[in-house]
């Protein structure tokens, strides 16, 4: 009998025990103590497309130990959100965060340093400060550029590998081809600030030399004001695919309109070919599983950036220290060991979420076509650091600055001084 099933079996002989003494004196009073003194956990949940799967997992691990977690979602700023929570004293005991978060909290956060599943990397995806681990790695994922294979192939009538269109030259081809062939416009391209500053902008932070070291020197070069845009490869050549991107998008005519659930519908779909995002997205599969992802094609080619795909720990957990109990604080940590080392606990991160663990123990493929795709390039080593480090009103700022950008509100040269003005107020 494992852990979790031995907690079911000791809760529910307690509970029985309690029920024969409440026969004999006090019975309506003890039980009422049982129920005060059981252990209920909060969970800040802040992926939207994994909401139904929390919501059932809080079921599943309720049979498994007893434990009760209270799952909550919201999709505002996790930074705005937490900073409201903590004002009101009532956070959550596990936290869904993004790394940034993790170091503008610290001061709340439980050290997870003695934690088992450190040595299995919770260590190496994990947020170190100071020596210590203060979040756990929930998942790995990969940002890029999504495609329906089979819309493709049934358009063009030919096998799509994107290996043959890993350069601007052969991309556009491509593009102008389906475009000819039937599929006006076969790109979609968010508006949301999060994905056009952090995910497709925060290119340019990530291409800088495939390291952590690399990445900060560039954001310091900026935040100094040595580092001009308007002189720099990378951004040109980050701008000039983009520029492509929205030649050729399905929301060219009202860009700052597009909807991200509707993107999703062309998608999946196979209105459009190409979609900008990431391995989180699931919800297309049961239109068609022959999608994928690949890097980003751009001119400029160095650090590998046409071939290698950017990935790393994003989503993470952390935990209160400073409102939740003791007890509260390690049925928390028992939860996280739980979805490291118990088969259900993998089965939801794995097959339920299709999400890419970040623990070297967890041998279960994923099944997700995405995630799959992405998973190859990580196996195969060909992934680019993902820098995260980025300040938490980054999505906001430099976003809006796209925003204007895509609207033609401003050109090139004008988005270039926005995005150095923001850098140059920041610490």
């Amino acid at each position: 009998m494992n852990k979790w099933k031995r907690i079911g079996s000791f809760g529910l002989a307690c509970t029985m025990v309690t029920m024969l003494l409440a026969g004999c004196s006090g019975g309506k009073e003890e039980k009422e103590k049982t129920e005060e003194e059981s252990v209920t956990i909060s969970l800040l949940n802040t992926k939207s497309e994994l909401v139904d799967q929390f919501e059932q997992l809080a079921k599943t691990y309720k049979e498994a130990t007893g434990i009760t977690i209270d799952v909550q979602f919201t999709n505002d700023v996790v930074s705005t959100h937490l900073s409201e929570k903590y004002a009101s004293g009532s956070p959550y005991t596990i936290m869904m965060v993004d790394r940034t978060d993790v170091y503008a909290f610290q001061d709340y956060l439980l050290d997870l340093s003695d934690q088992k599943w450190i040595e299995d990397g919770g260590a190496e995806y994990g947020v170190n400060i100071d020596g210590k681990t203060y979040s756990f790695p929930l998942l790995v994922e990969a940002v890029g550029l999504l495609y329906n294979a089979q819309a493709i192939e049934e358009t063009t009538g030919e096998e799509f590998n994107w290996e043959d269109y890993n350069t601007p030259e052969k991309f556009e081809a491509l593009l102008k081809e389906l475009s000819e062939k039937g599929m006006e416009k076969p790109v979609a391209v968010n508006k949301d600030d999060w994905s056009l500053a952090n995910h497709y902008f925060g290119q340019l932070y990530d291409q800088q030399g495939n390291a952590e070291e690399t990445s900060q020197a560039f954001v310091d070069s900026l935040k100094s004001g040595e580092m001009k845009l308007g002189e720099n490869t990378r951004f040109q050549s980050l701008m000039d695919s983009f520029d492509m991107l929205l030649e050729y998008n399905i929301n060219s005519a009202d860009p700052l309109a597009a909807d991200y659930d509707m993107n999703n519908e062309y998608f999946a779909n196979g209105d459009v070919a190409f979609w900008f995002n990431g391995s989180w997205v699931t919800d297309v599969y049961d239109k068609t599983e022959k999608i994928g992802i690949m890097p980003l094609p751009q001119s400029d080619a160095s650090d590998e950036a046409n071939d290698y795909l950017i990935a790393g720990a994003s989503k993470t957990f952390v935990i209160d220290k400073e409102y939740s109990t003791e007890e509260q604080q390690e049925a928390a940590k028992d939860f996280l060991n739980w979805l490291v080392y118990e088969e259900e606990g993998q089965q939801f991160m794995v097959d339920d979420c299709g999400i890419i663990p970040a623990f070297g123990n967890i041998t279960k493929e994923v099944s997700a076509p995405i995630s799959v795709s992405a998973q190859q390039f990580i196996k195969e080593g060909k992934t680019q650091y993902w820098y995260q480090a980025i300040p938490g009103d980054h999505g906001t700022e430099v976003g809006a600055a796209i925003q204007k950008y895509m609207s033609g509100n401003i050109d090139r040269e004008e988005l270039a001084a926005e995005v150095e003005n923001y850098w140059k107020g920041q610490e």
